[in-house]
């Protein structure tokens, strides 16, 4: 019954305008995703998740750190093997990085990121993914509104700088990500920072 509920709802998908934009809700999950979706879920988790583990010593959760950033910078490397390779999928992964350590840094909270087996996506993963397709659509305005539920406006800009850093790094490589999470204007905690002249560092 539920193999036919599901395969009935493909079909209702398959048949809906390709002008209409994708959906998501609560029950969002991985499979229903696209690809360049996923890549960012779980270069994303992967980086959320470089301390657990508890280690000793500063010296060894820094090791830890260090060794997870270098396997998300290969998996990004063969992802954007056509525009760079190795060093492009390093310099994508620092943006990336750099943009979660925002949110941990300078956030009201740190972002809740679930872990890689989750086939759910959270509503914190949700607003990164829109974050980098207001990046790549060049919406500035609801790229604010998304962090303004975040960050203060000094820490907005940071994270739009290497947000769409990242951003470009995959619409260069061809990887599109749909628009999924629409918020009014205004609706975050703090005054929405103009950001048109928050320009990504060159990714070579």
């Amino acid at each position: 019954m539920k193999g036919e509920m599901s395969r009935g709802a493909a079909r209702q998908e398959d048949r809906a305008p390709e002008a209409q934009p994708p959906r998501t809700g609560p029950g969002m999950t991985i499979p229903r995703l696209t690809f360049a979706e996923q890549l960012v879920l779980w270069s994303a988790r992967r980086l959320a998740t470089a301390d657990y583990g508890a280690a000793a010593t500063e010296s060894e959760a820094f090791a830890c750190r260090e060794d997870v950033r270098t396997r998300v910078a290969g998996e990004l490397g063969v992802a954007l093997c056509s525009t760079g390779g190795p060093g492009a999928g390093l310099e994508a992964a620092e943006a990336l990085a750099r943009t979660l350590d925002v949110f941990g840094f300078a956030g009201v909270r740190g972002l809740q990121m679930n872990p890689m087996c989750c086939r759910f996506v959270s509503n914190d993963e949700r607003l990164v993914l829109s974050l980098l397709a207001s990046c790549q659509d060049g919406d500035h305005r609801h790229a604010a509104t998304l962090l303004s539920w975040f960050l203060p406006p000094a820490a907005m800009r940071t994270a739009a700088t290497h947000g769409a850093a990242f951003a470009a790094a995959l619409m260069a490589a061809g990887y599109l990500l749909p628009q999924r999470l629409q918020l009014a204007a205004n609706a975050g905690h703090h005054q929405a920072a103009p950001m048109e002249d928050a320009r990504p560092p060159t990714l070579h």
